[in-house]
């Protein structure tokens, strides 16, 4: 935190730089939240920027943000300003405070369009970037500028990480020595990434014998030997993945209709995974206690992350994660992720979730097949659909609009509500 906080009153940006699941979320949040960081600050500020984001929409968020950390009213009108009118409120309201913003950076144009927004007044502001890319982080930024590097974990923190899940159940809470070497070298395969050494812990948790241990060490060689282009990280995320139970698959895959970094209340996950069939009737048990139980086994396999939302029990489905999901649910037409800038046509899939930024929903066809539709409309005072066509969705089992600002349903939406 010395960055931070040090006597520099000059503008400063901190970049964090690391390899996806290298931990670089957790040590800025660790920072972000401590009681010193928030007191030295007088207001901050921390967004997620998908890799199709909308500049207007960042700068609302923005605002948004800062707005809230002070508890003040959010300047009205905001959801139909203009680039301009955005940038200027944001300059004015920022250029009399020591501010800091944290947020994640995929290519150099944000940052060359977002970077007026924050003026140095010589107050002490700073801005902390996390990046998977070297030339972000060592960019020319025309202030004070640092890199922090997040190292792979050492050999004994990262044996120690890997113990912690993988032989919570055993003897001891120990490894046996039948299994050690093998655990030795299967840790040592994944050079120190946390995200990668608890999937992989939470894979092996549920195996006791060497022969499992070995049929997943032969898995993963295998993924890495015939498909060259999958990273390390990925290899072992996939195969968390392709080792779950079925109905854990589906509920897993439909985690990623919700938005990257959305934290999802679990109370709503549960509502529309029952509403689709994915939870088995347990005799004498609820559905709903069973849907938690599946959240559950998740978060114990490393695939979901335990979070809270408003004090409400809630998950989060990382970064990485959802990229595998993602690219899985659209190879098995299980669901798409659109942004409903324009028309959706023939998607094939079951599931379609729309985030939109723009206020209206294009003409949507070939979307007959439909089990759910979601929406998130981020930061918007109004929502319509288009009325270019029929929204025939005569097989849905879920439509999700919640947080939507909707009056009411559109007459060319059709759909049976049984």
């Amino acid at each position: 935190m010395g960055w931070l906080m040090n006597k520099e009153q000059r503008q400063t940006i901190v970049s964090v730089l690391g390899m996806g699941g290298s931990g670089k979320t957790t040590l800025v949040a660790r920072a972000f939240t401590n009681d010193a960081v928030k007191s030295h600050f007088e207001c901050y500020a921390w967004i997620t920027v998908s890799q199709s984001y909308v500049i207007e929409d960042l700068l609302r968020r923005l605002i948004k943000e800062f707005h809230k950390a002070r508890k003040e009213e959010v300047p009205a009108d905001i959801n139909v300003m203009s680039y301009n009118e955005l940038l200027e409120i944001l300059v004015n309201y920022l250029e009399t405070k020591r501010y800091l913003v944290v947020y994640d950076v995929w290519d150099i144009l944000l940052w060359e369009r977002i970077r007026f927004s924050f003026p140095d007044k010589q107050l002490g502001s700073r801005v902390m970037l996390t990046t998977r890319r070297e030339d972000i982080a060592s960019y020319s930024f025309g202030v004070e500028s640092h890199v922090h590097k997040i190292p792979s974990l050492g050999k004994s923190d990262a044996w120690e990480l890997f113990s912690m899940k993988a032989f919570s159940s055993y003897h001891n809470k120990s490894c046996s020595p039948e299994l050690l070497p093998l655990a030795r070298e299967l840790v040592e395969k994944y050079e120190g990434l946390p995200l990668a050494i608890v999937a992989l812990s939470g894979l092996l948790s549920s195996k006791k014998s060497l022969t499992e241990w070995s049929r997943v060490y032969n898995s993963l060689n295998w993924h890495l030997t015939n498909n060259s282009l999958l990273e390390p990280m990925k290899s072992i995320l996939l195969l968390s993945f392709n080792d779950l139970p079925y109905r854990l698959k589906q509920c897993f895959l439909y985690c990623c209709l919700f938005p990257e970094d959305h934290v999802i209340v679990n109370h709503r996950l549960i509502r529309l995974w029952i509403a689709e069939g994915f939870v088995e009737h347990v005799k004498g048990v609820t559905p709903e206690e069973v849907a938690k139980s599946y959240i559950m086994g998740l978060v114990f396999r490393n695939m979901l992350q335990e979070m809270y939302r408003d004090y409400h029990p809630a998950c989060k489905m990382h970064d990485l994660l959802r990229e595998i999901a993602l690219s899985i649910a659209k190879k098995e037409k299980f669901c798409v992720v659109h942004d409903g800038s324009e028309t959706v046509e023939e998607i094939g899939a079951l599931r379609l979730s729309i985030q939109t930024t723009n206020g209206e929903i294009g003409s949507c066809t070939g979307i007959s097949r439909l089990r759910s539709f979601l929406v998130f409309a981020t930061g918007l005072s109004s929502f319509s659909f288009s009325n270019k066509s029929p929204f025939d969705l005569k097989l849905l089992k879920v439509l999700d609009l919640e947080d939507v600002p909707l009056d009411k349903l559109p007459d060319n939406l059709t759909f049976n509500s049984n």
